[in-house]
């Protein structure tokens, strides 16, 4: 979902309670995000489930955006929040969630969309994992952080803003760590990617497409 206005944000923040978290802790499991709604206000956090037993990310959340959307409309009960880094959480009451959504035909507008979004997302990460090889796995990721948070520098390539580590990486694709940092050594042979201050540059766009394209 993108991130909501700064006044949705003051209007949420008032009428929520307040918690804070370390990276590593753990926002929320499964069952917990169906009674309230979770309102990013700092940080970062990761949603995750288990799938056979191994964990995949599903999102990466800025802040500004709900959490726990999902679980309450799907009435899944596999979703884990964990924060990547010092975050603070609002916890907001489904009554004032559900009287923004009545009160805000936009907000209600992108919360359809976060749920469509996510669901395209997870189907085909659930493909790729069933039919592609890691290397063409992590070129496709690639592919949709620089859609989510890539900017472009001034030599025109694109960089990832977050430090993601290979161990991160591996849960969004459903791979182990040792699979992510072979197939990262291949992407940089093919010329398409590089590694600087750990931070992702894409320096050749049209190849790292095509790898991720491959079987």
């Amino acid at each position: 979902m993108e991130p909501l206005s700064t006044e949705e944000i003051n209007w949420l923040a008032q009428r929520t309670i307040e918690h804070n978290f370390q990276s590593g802790d753990t926002v929320y499991v499964p069952g917990d995000a169906s009674e309230v709604v979770h309102l990013l206000l700092a940080g970062r956090i990761r949603l995750y489930g288990m799938v056979e037993e191994q964990e995949l990310t599903f999102d990466v959340i800025q802040a500004g955006t709900l959490l726990g959307v999902a679980s309450l409309m799907e009435r899944t009960q596999n979703e884990y929040a964990q924060a990547l880094e010092p975050s603070r959480v609002g916890l907001l009451s489904l009554n004032t969630f559900w009287h923004l959504m009545r009160q805000n035909p936009e907000v209600n507008a992108r919360l359809v969309k976060l749920l469509g979004d996510r669901l395209r997302l997870s189907r085909s990460r659930m493909t790729d994992i069933a039919l592609k090889e890691v290397p063409a796995r992590l070129a496709g990721l690639i592919l949709d952080l620089i859609q989510s948070e890539g900017v472009v520098t001034r030599e025109g390539h694109y960089k990832i803003l977050t430090h993601y580590t290979h161990e991160q990486l591996a849960t969004m694709i459903g791979a182990k760590r040792v699979a992510v940092t072979r197939a990262f050594g291949k992407l940089q042979d093919a010329g398409c990617v590089r590694l600087w201050r750990r931070q992702i540059y894409v320096v050749d766009l049209a190849t790292l497409r095509r790898l991720a394209m491959a079987s």
